[in-house]
């Protein structure tokens, strides 16, 4: 059996055991009860009458912003009606004519509004209002200390300040969400624990970019700066660990793909890294350099002892982490021979597979996809005139989004398969790109008429459909032999040439009536040779022209003529 042979009886296995899976995985999710969705509460200014101010503004009919309850108290035909500031769409503010105009523009049913909210509109039957205006004078009355316009200019700046306090505090709660609180971190206060020192980490902790030590104690590692910041990593947390040497690359790093995010500053990660730079990433090309020069020959002899000795260290501390957590945390190597090139997310990276994932760790942003979470491996728009194609990973949790790698070299194709295919992945290819927010959509509406419809089988070049099939059947039960195809193809010539003549006698009737107004040979040259004497120029002796043939007439004179001569 030939490679290709072997891939495809393989595939096949794959495919009647993918289905096997998918559907037990089915039976298992309808057991399960199914989660409530969680509705966010809509905010509410003033959960009892009594918690509404009483200050002047409130009882004299003005714009009130209260700070605390982050509410806006507006009077509404006399009435003062506070409404909470998550409410407000927009404000704006202008003076026109000696007036200043404030208008609140409000969110009402039809309007954008984040879809989580849903409770904002649950009451169908009340009263929405969409905009509000307010007009003062710029005039300042007799007495006064300020003008009555002045109330709206404070208001509308008082307004923005809350609503940019609320956007903010609401930013950070959606960034918490999905963190889990990890654990203290019990630190080892031996002198020997596994350390790596001047390293830089992403993302940065700090705006400058300033080197850390990275130590590993009892339930995980501590990177510290040595301003004071630090950053914590339980094992528990771990979920995959990558080395990548730096050969063939400029740096030299330890990446942590954690389970749960954590948070750095005020955002997420769920990916860190520790790197240190073995070269220089950035060359002087003003610089006249020469490969016999002895100070250049020195500096390439020196790079590859820096690079043996960043490895032996890197080595080193992953043998004794390893040791620490008795297995607990394993340090993947990208298999670099196995890489191909693709764009994952904006440029062109080298896609490694390790052990368990495939990986893209030297470029921002990184690339990471682990082989057991996923269930088919689609390749789209591979036809032999293109060069590229693209890759789809669809996961087992089919509500999770599809991860797309486009703009692979059709060359890497053979090599994929069979990658995919020693990690007993099912793959399938087609010729197109297909909408897979759409396809997965309709996945998750009706699992079950999906899986009884035969899963992924429609995704297989086999099932194309079945009436061009049928199709192209019919057309080959009929095979006509040669003397008929020389018939077929003497009629159509006979056919193309009777076309060319009817053309051409048609365009001998249209210049039928010039050719016979026309004049023969000895007549045009009887009259130039009028004229060369009336000019007074003799011509020189040239041979009489000899009339055509009768038989040459007869080829091709129009059949009016002959008719006529008849």
């Amino acid at each position: 059996m030939t490679a290709e042979e072997r891939r495809k009886k393989h595939q096949l296995e794959l495919k009647e055991q993918l289905h096997e899976e998918a559907k037990r995985r089915l039976l298992e999710s309808k057991g399960d009860t199914e989660a409530v969705a969680k509705v966010k509460p809509s905010n509410v200014a003033y959960k009892h009458p009594s918690l509404i101010p009483k200050e002047n503004d409130v009882r004299e009919h003005k714009i009130f912003v209260d700070k605390k309850y982050e509410a806006v108290v507006l009077p509404l035909f006399g009435v003062a009606t506070p409404f909470h500031i998550s409410t407000i769409k927009n404000i704006s503010s202008s003076d026109e004519g000696g007036y200043t105009y404030l208008r609140i523009n409000l969110f009402c049913p039809g309007s954008a509004v984040n879809r989580n909210d849903g409770s904002l509109f649950a009451q169908p039957e009340a009263t929405f209002v969409k905009e509000v205006n307010y007009r003062s004078s710029n005039a300042k009355p007799h007495g006064a200390s300020q003008p009555p316009a002045f109330n709206l200019s404070t208001s509308f700046r008082l307004i923005k300040e809350v609503q940019k306090k609320f956007k903010t505090r609401e930013a950070e709660e959606k960034e918490r969400q999905g963190v889990v609180q990890q654990g203290n971190l019990i630190l080892n206060p031996n002198k020997g624990n596994p350390k790596l020192k001047d390293l830089y980490i992403r993302p940065s902790i700090t705006n400058r970019r300033s080197p850390g030590t990275l130590e590993a104690h009892t339930n995980g590692f501590r990177f510290g700066m040595y301003r004071g910041e630090h950053v914590d990593i339980l094992y528990g947390n771990v979920k995959h660990a990558f080395f990548q040497p730096c050969d063939g690359e400029m740096i030299i790093l330890l990446h942590f793909h954690l389970k749960h995010p954590i948070l750095i500053g005020k955002k997420k990660y769920r990916d860190i890294q520790f790197y240190t730079e073995v070269g220089e990433i950035t060359t002087d090309l003003g610089k006249h350099q020469h490969m016999h020069d002895r100070d250049d020959l020195q500096a390439e002899q020196a790079e590859r002892e820096l690079r043996q000795r960043l490895k032996a260290i890197f080595k080193n501390f992953i043998d004794k982490v390893e040791g620490i957590t008795h297995g607990q945390v394993e340090f993947d190597v990208p298999f670099r021979d196995l890489g191909f090139s693709g764009v994952p997310s904006r440029s062109t990276v080298l896609l490694q597979p390790t052990t368990h994932c495939l990986v893209n760790i030297t470029e921002q942003p990184t690339f990471i996809i682990t082989l057991d979470e996923v269930e088919l491996v689609h390749f789209e728009r591979v036809q032999f005139h293109l060069k590229n194609f693209d890759m789809v990973f669809v996961f087992k949790d089919y509500k999770r989004k599809v991860e797309h790698v486009n703009a692979i070299p059709m060359t890497s194709l053979d090599s994929v398969k069979d990658w995919l295919n020693s990690c007993d992945i099912k793959y399938t290819e087609g010729i197109q790109s297909l909408n897979w927010s759409k396809i997965m959509k309709t996945i998750n509406e009706d699992p079950e008429a999906f899986i009884d419809n035969g899963g992924w089988s429609f995704l297989d070049p086999d099932s194309s459909g079945d009436e061009a099939g049928d199709s192209d059947e019919a057309e080959s039960e009929y095979a006509p032999t040669d003397e008929e195809e020389e018939e077929e193809s003497s009629q159509e010539e006979y056919s193309s040439e009777t076309e060319t003549s009817e053309e051409g006698s048609d365009f001998e009737e249209e210049m039928g009536s010039e050719e016979e107004s026309g004049k023969d040979w000895s007549e045009l040259e009887e009259e130039a040779a009028r004229a060369d004497r009336d000019k007074g120029e003799v011509p020189a002796p040239t041979k009489k022209r000899k009339k055509p043939s009768s038989k040459h007439d007869s080829k091709h004179e129009s059949p009016r003529k002959k008719k006529r001569k008849r």
